[in-house]
């Protein structure tokens, strides 16, 4: 079922976000509870018989924490004859139970527990565990946090309060009695191994008809819990989540800057630096290695140079009809300076002379 379409009944702060986000606590208070189950009651029973039909449900969750270190409490999938119980309290009972029916065989409640919080009340093995609880929060089975990885059955512990995307397939078989949960990041498959396999026989302990949904709290810290996708089914395969169709999370912690940005635009400024610093200092050696020596006498009277274009033009092109004379160091040409008009005697001096 489809988060946004599902019309799920929200308790406390529980609430659905524009994108399609289900939020079940926020970072707006400490010490709250959240709830949200689909409306309508669900047939767990076979009819002749009173066992309790087989079931599957995936989804995916995330948390996101003040710190990564600590985070309160946790999240957790229930089956309860209500959506959510009366009297329920926040905090390490998960907005299940409270002090006075935690335990109690009339709760008819079973729920799975992904516990971020070490509460010694009821004996959790750690911050970060997964726990099958059947009437209250002492877990009847729990597990550190992970998955196995296939092919080896390498174990890899998996944090759940760095808020990544985490997705869960919780199965019970009905005719071998056994509840499998497994989980894992939601880029991976899921894993062929369970993180728990509980052999277990519901019929006492599910009604005929009961609710589904979830169901977190805060603690002293706050976080935001979030489920971003959810697929329920009796006696059958949950429908497989498309995973890239899920609505995004909120980011978490300062945008993170472009490499683009923080590598590649210092070095294009750094690369443009040097070459106009490479440039400039190429210029002024090349006008320092050319640059023309003023003799001692230019400097009473003045430079008296000329271009060679200038006397190539006084002169109609060094031609004969201009020439004055030969010497022996080469010609002499009269001419007309363009510039002044001032007639002037050019020696071109000869190639041969030494």
């Amino acid at each position: 079922m489809s988060i946004s379409q599902a019309n799920l009944s929200l308790d406390g702060i529980a609430k659905l976000t524009s994108n399609g986000l289900l939020k079940l606590t926020n970072e707006t208070g400490r010490h709250k509870k959240g709830g949200a189950f689909y409306p309508h009651l669900i047939n767990f029973k076979n009819s002749t018989n009173g066992s309790v039909s087989s079931f599957s449900t995936t989804f995916v969750f995330a948390i996101i924490s003040e710190s990564q270190a600590f985070s309160g409490h946790g999240i957790a999938f229930a089956i309860s004859p209500t959506r959510g119980l009366p009297e329920a309290l926040p905090s390490d009972y998960l907005g299940l139970f409270n002090e006075s029916n935690n335990g109690n065989g009339t709760n008819h409640v079973i729920a799975i527990e992904f516990d971020t919080v070490q509460s010694n009340n009821f004996n959790d093995i750690n911050n970060n565990h997964v726990g099958i609880d059947i009437n209250g929060l002492n877990s009847t089975y729990s597990f550190p946090a992970g998955y196995y990885k296939d092919g080896s059955l390498q174990f890899r512990n998996l944090s759940m309060t760095d808020g990544q995307r985490i997705q869960v397939w919780v199965e019970y078989h009905g005719r071998e009695k056994r509840m499998d949960v497994t989980l894992a990041p939601s880029r991976v498959s899921k894993p062929k191994t369970p993180l728990l396999s509980l052999p277990l026989d519901l019929s006492s302990i599910v009604n005929s008809k009961m609710y589904v949904g979830f169901s977190s709290s805060t603690g002293s810290l706050m976080s935001s819990h979030y489920v971003l996708g959810w697929s329920f089914k009796m006696n059958g395969q949950a429908q497989e989540l498309t995973l890239s169709r899920l609505p995004k999370l909120p980011r978490l912690g300062p945008k993170k800057k472009s490499r683009l940005l923080t590598i590649g635009l210092p070095l294009v400024l750094a690369s443009v630096i040097l070459a106009g610093v490479s440039s400039v200092v190429y210029f002024v050696r090349r006008k320092r290695k050319f640059a023309e020596i003023v003799e001692d006498w230019e400097l009473e009277y003045g430079p008296h140079r000329f271009k060679f274009k200038d006397l190539y033009v006084a002169t109609k092109g060094f031609k004969d009809e201009e020439l004055l004379g030969a010497g022996g160091f080469g010609r002499v040409y009269k001419g007309v300076l363009p510039t002044t008009k001032i007639e002037v005697a050019v020696k071109r001096v000869s190639r041969e002379s030494k």
